[in-house]
């Protein structure tokens, strides 16, 4: 087939472009298209270790039920150990927190917790963590700590539980007024029907309102 002058220009300079380009683009669209196969597959994979855990999960059911410590330990270590990208594996870890602190075992709760906070992915379950956290520090009396982890960052949604800690702590470090100023914070967070502003309004109601 000729082409005429304008059309040989346009496929010359066509070819001039694919030689100073066309690995560079080749390159890049390869490079998109293994970006795109390996999100799928990582996807799939994700996918995968969430299903698996959900099984192993039976096992911390099993033993809260039937209140074997040593089997709750084993459980969480599966979880931890083989799938601690999972949600299982935080949910585990503050299972095992509990059960750590209704057996005065402190050190083993505040490392489940510690866990959640190091490796949990689920941002809800690491405020349930902090949270607790800090409940476990104002029991061994480490004020400090506990207002620190209350200072976090945290989703909205447990401004009013963190306020509140937060008043606590100060009433046992003897700060009445900054412990006012936490509990009225907490009470601008509470919606008027929810079931713990009366709780957090007697606490403030007993520093003096």
């Amino acid at each position: 087939m000729a082409f005429d002058l304008q059309e040989q220009e346009q496929i010359d300079s066509l070819k001039v472009f694919w030689q100073q380009w066309g690995k560079l683009i080749g390159g890049a669209v390869l490079a998109l298209s293994l970006g795109y196969l390996g999100y799928k597959a990582y996807g799939m994979y994700q996918r995968g270790q969430s299903e698996k855990a959900a099984v192993a999960y039976e096992a911390v059911d099993d033993a809260v039920a039937a209140k074997d410590i040593a089997k709750l330990k084993a459980a969480i270590q599966q979880l931890q150990g083989e799938y601690a990208g999972t949600v299982y594996a935080s949910r585990g870890a503050l299972v095992l927190a509990k059960a750590a602190f209704d057996k005065n075992d402190a050190a083993l709760a505040e490392s489940q917790l510690q866990w959640v906070l190091k490796n949990g992915n689920d941002v809800e379950l690491q405020a349930i963590a902090r949270l607790r956290l800090a409940s476990l520090l104002l029991d061994q009396k480490k004020y400090e700590g506990a207002i620190g982890e209350l200072s976090q960052e945290h989703p909205a949604a447990f401004d009013a539980q963190y306020l509140e800690l937060k008043g606590d702590v100060f009433v046992a470090k003897g700060d009445s007024a900054a412990a006012r100023d936490a509990y009225k914070a907490a009470l601008a967070k509470l919606v008027e029907e929810s079931p713990n502003r009366q709780l957090v309004q007697t606490k403030l109601d007993a520093l003096g309102g």
